[in-house]
């Protein structure tokens, strides 16, 4: 039985490769921001958290020292689980006054 094959064009080609092409870098960027699961748990450093919070490394320790929420130190590298994280900004919530 005779299988059909679609003969593409050169450019044809070009285009479809450039594509594949930008789909492996897409996955390699993707592969590079993706944090590590630890029993289905993220988590992330001290600087990471304090520049998505907009707050500076030394107010994030005031927060520590507060215990706002938990910590992990390992060997002077401070972790934070960010489910905890984003648990504590969903209850202190606060609407805008309208």
């Amino acid at each position: 039985m005779a299988e059909n094959h679609l003969i593409h064009s050169k450019d044809e080609r070009a285009e479809i490769f450039s594509i594949l092409s930008d789909i492996v870098s897409s996955a390699r960027n993707l592969a590079g921001c993706s944090r590590p699961m630890f029993n289905g748990k993220r988590y992330v450093s001290d600087s990471e958290l304090a520049s998505r919070l907009s707050i500076s490394k030394s107010t994030l320790a005031n927060y520590r020292l507060k215990g706002l929420f938990g910590y992990y130190s390992l060997k002077g590298k401070i972790i934070y689980d960010e489910d905890e994280v984003e648990t504590y900004l969903y209850n202190n919530y606060h609407p805008p006054f309208k």
